[in-house]
């Protein structure tokens, strides 16, 4: 019997993979990825920037949100609540964000609004009656004075301010001395442009109601009531600071006692210009300023120093926690620290973050981790949410994130480096040196990238030569100038402070030396402009998304970063600036060139030149074609700009609102003064503040104007003075 067989040898059809399964594989990949993300808590380094964005939506506006924005917010966390508890997962952490940031806006407002006081309502000339709370040396003989007023003559309708910040010249009265004095008072100044920096909105939460300068000397006040308790507290403070101060200038004098005087007690007067002006240019001038950097140093040099003495004596050692200790010694030591170094707001949010690492070393917590930068940020948002706003906040944070972040990746990688072996002490030095080395150009580039966003919208600079600058000059910052300036406060009390303030002296005369170097090989002191600000955000954005998560899914960041980089320079600036007071136009030419209209504008002229990116060495030639008499200055049409007039006296209204184009005053125009384009005077800019607009010149002569951006908006926001 014959059986047949039949063998194929075909091998199988080839299966063409189903349409979408690479990317629901993918998709699948990412979702696991974030829950494991989610899972080992990286979801909460969210939870500040969520609030964060919640505040900066209160605080960003012209004007003050409505009751209805109020309401919608407080629908927004109701609405949150209701989805964490009905929701999966990724939409639950998503309703978490969201009413983080509805909780943010509401509570930002909420803590405006307690800190309420009156605000001097228009600039005139009174008597002051008061105490004096602190005194800052501004060089050439002239000083600032913190004064709390018990009197003001004639007194203000709406109340006496807190605080007011006087500038004064001749003798100079100490803390706590009860004064009256002659002054020309203001309140607190709007942002000199659209979005820039708010000097009202810090004033209002510092207690300070108003501004001005005196006539004349300050004279004692003998029939003064006694300061409360609180004052006398801040003056001996004060008192002591200026002591300490007035030694350090004495033993270190010029601009190497002066930033001496400010790395220790917070007193920057007596810096020169120039000093200033080539740190800013070098990218090292946040060593001047007591803030994250110096607090850092300060604790990690107490800790360090503490705990090594504690384990040199071996009972203690054996039987003590010296580790916690330490810590809770440091956390004293770096709050004296604040105290003494004047509590500005920069040191407050640095102590704040330096308490908060100190605390987790109590509580068994790594010290130098995201969720601890997040905790801090947390605690400095609930207490100081306009923080939010401040450039010298933004930086800060946006700098330790970044390092932050560096090191946990550096950690998570660590494992998989060896030590190479067993070699000599000498091998191994140079290795710790070199790996010292690359560490530190890492971190000074990684920092310089992470603060240039904040940098270049709130200065209109770039430092592009800033990373050598720091690269040299934080080892000296790190391990000379600050470690004497901590022995140097130690011994002070001993007399015993020559030694190290010469030694730190040295660290700052080098220091400078490398800033101005590097500031005269900087093109154009790395003046930019200020560019777009969406394009920053974008930035801002895509660097918090590499930092806070984990795993490839990270690199996504790289999106919106680039594409805020790629639109930097795509926009304009304005076609012309109009000063709040009507006192001041920078318009700008068709082919370029700009042109001031109007008085000296100080410091106002300068924010607008940084902001528009020209070069301060070119201020002369902003007026060259500008003439001005006792009544009006006019700039007189040509080719790509039409004819603007600001008139400083009413005469000047009956030949210039027929001659030129654009008229602007800080007085308020007649009613038949109808200029062929625009007419921007003191009652509109009262209502407005600074404009900003787009100039169109159209082929019959007429001129339309459109409005891109002001100060002012409606309602004024509270910290603002009222309209008269």
């Amino acid at each position: 019997m014959t059986v047949g067989t039949e063998t194929s040898i075909e091998p199988p059809a080839h299966r063409r993979p189903v349409a979408g399964t690479h990317w629901r594989r993918t998709l699948s990949a990412l979702r696991k990825s974030f829950a494991r993300d989610l899972d080992d808590g990286h979801g909460f380094l969210w939870w500040p920037v969520a609030v964060a964005v919640g505040a900066a939506f209160y605080f960003a506006p012209a004007s003050e949100p409505s009751p209805t924005d109020l309401a919608l917010a407080g629908l927004g966390v109701l609405a949150a609540l209701v989805l964490i508890a009905r929701s999966p997962l990724a939409v639950r952490y998503l309703a978490i964000l969201l009413g983080l940031a509805c909780i943010g806006f509401l509570h930002s407002a909420l803590v405006t609004r307690l800190a309420t006081h009156p605000v001097f309502p228009f600039e005139r000339t009174v008597t002051i009656r008061g105490h004096v709370v602190a005194v800052e040396d501004r060089g050439k003989g002239a000083a600032r004075l913190l004064v709390q007023p018990a009197e003001i003559d004639p007194r203000p309708r709406n109340g006496l301010p807190p605080r007011l910040r006087v500038t004064t010249r001749g003798k100079v009265p100490a803390p706590g001395e009860a004064v009256t004095m002659l002054a020309r008072l203001a309140p607190p100044m709007p942002p000199p442009l659209p979005g820039g920096y708010d000097f009202a909105r810090v004033a209002w939460f510092a207690g300070v109601g108003g501004s001005g300068f005196t006539y004349g000397a300050v004279k004692p006040w003998p029939e003064a009531p006694p300061p409360d308790t609180w004052l006398t507290f801040l003056s001996s403070i004060e008192t002591v600071r200026m002591a300490a101060a007035g030694r350090i200038r004495a033993a270190l004098p010029g601009d190497t006692g002066a930033i001496a005087a400010a790395l220790i007690v917070g007193d920057r007067a007596g810096i020169s210009d120039a000093t200033n002006e080539a740190m800013r240019i070098a990218g090292v001038s946040h060593v001047l300023s007591i803030s994250g950097m110096h607090m850092s140093l300060v604790a990690a040099f107490l800790f360090g120093g503490i705990r090594l003495m504690l384990a040199l004596i071996p009972p203690l050692a054996l039987t003590l926690p010296i580790k916690k200790i330490a810590a809770m010694l440091s956390m004293l030591g770096t709050g004296a620290y604040f105290i003494v170094s004047g509590m500005d707001v920069p040191a407050e949010r640095s102590m704040i973050t330096v308490a908060v690492s100190l605390f987790a070393v109590l509580v068994d917590r790594r010290a130098l981790s995201l969720r601890v930068i997040a905790v801090a940020a947390l605690v400095t948002l609930a207490l100081s949410p306009e923080a939010v706003m401040e450039p010298g906040a933004q930086m800060s944070f946006a700098a330790v994130v970044a390092l932050m972040a560096g090191l946990e990746a550096w950690r998570a990688r660590r494992g998989e480096v060896t030590d190479g072996g067993d070699v000599s002490l000498l091998a191994r030095t140079a290795h710790r040196f070199a790996l010292w080395l690359v560490a530190a150009l890492a971190a000074t580039v990684v920092a310089g990238l992470a603060t240039m966003p904040m940098a270049l919208y709130h200065f209109g600079r770039l430092a592009p030569l800033g990373m050598i600058a720091n690269l040299v000059t934080e080892p000296l910052v790190s391990f000379l100038i600050m470690p004497m300036a901590l022995v140097a406060a130690l011994m002070m009390p001993f007399g015993l402070d020559g030694v190290p303030l010469t030694v730190m002296g040295a660290g700052i005369d080098t220091m400078i030396a490398i800033a101005r170097v590097v500031a005269q090989w900087t093109p154009s002191g790395g003046l930019y402009g200020r560019p777009m600000g969406w394009t920053m955000l974008a930035v801002v954005a895509g660097g918090l998304w590499i930092c806070l998560w984990r795993g490839r899914k990270r690199w996504f960041g790289l999106v919106p970063a680039l594409v805020g980089l790629a639109f930097v320079g795509a926009g304009s600036p304005p076609g012309m600036i109009v000063a709040g007071d009507g006192s001041l136009v920078l318009v700008r030419q068709d082919n370029g060139s700009w042109h001031k209209v109007g008085g000296k504008g100080g410091f106002t002229l300068d924010v607008w030149m940084a902001a528009v990116g020209i070069d301060p060495n070119e201020v002369q030639l902003l007026d060259r074609d500008t003439a001005c008499d006792q009544e009006a200055c006019l700039l007189e049409a040509a080719a790509g700009r039409p004819s603007i007039s600001v008139i400083s006296r009413p005469l000047a209204f009956g030949d210039d609102c027929a001659s030129a184009a654009i008229v602007v005053s800080e007085l308020e125009a007649p009613p038949w003064c109808r200029p062929s384009g625009a007419l921007l005077d003191g009652q509109r800019l009262a209502t407005s503040g600074t404009l900003t607009y787009d100039i169109q010149l159209n082929d019959n002569g007429t001129v339309d104007l459109n409005e891109t951006g002001r100060v002012l908006g409606i309602p004024r926001r509270v910290w603002l003075a009222p309209m008269r």
